[in-house]
């Protein structure tokens, strides 16, 4: 059951892919995508970053929420045991800044990927 739902989110996330990918082939007035690279700007991400983004985001979305709630209680409970000290919870709080989700700019390299203090 699990390789079968496996298989249909791959098989889901291709057919959601391919009219982006027919579009970087053909402009609206049906040019070869060799005239478009001329007038673009080179910042919008392109079809694989998007799906590789999407697929990688199964992933580290949850990892991020469980850990963002973990946190989020660590560092209630350490701003309870020190007697109500904010800058003890903020300290524990500010180890998971950063982006929820990974963006097809991170994927790219134009943007760092940053979870807390690292980047």
């Amino acid at each position: 059951m699990k390789k079968a739902s496996c298989a249909l989110l791959l098989l889901l996330a291709l057919v959601v892919a391919m009219p982006v990918w027919a579009a970087e082939q053909m402009l609206a007035g049906g040019e070869p995508a060799s005239q478009m690279t001329e007038t673009s700007t080179g910042l919008e991400p392109d079809a694989g970053a998007s799906l590789l983004a999407a697929l990688t985001n199964i992933v580290y979305f949850p990892l991020r929420l469980t850990i963002t709630l973990a946190t989020a209680e660590v560092g209630g409970f350490t701003g309870w045991i020190t007697g109500g000290n904010e800058a003890a919870a903020r300290a524990v709080w500010q180890s998971t800044d950063g982006q929820a989700m990974i963006t097809p700019e991170v994927i790219e390299g134009r943007e760092p990927l940053r979870f807390g203090r690292w980047q």
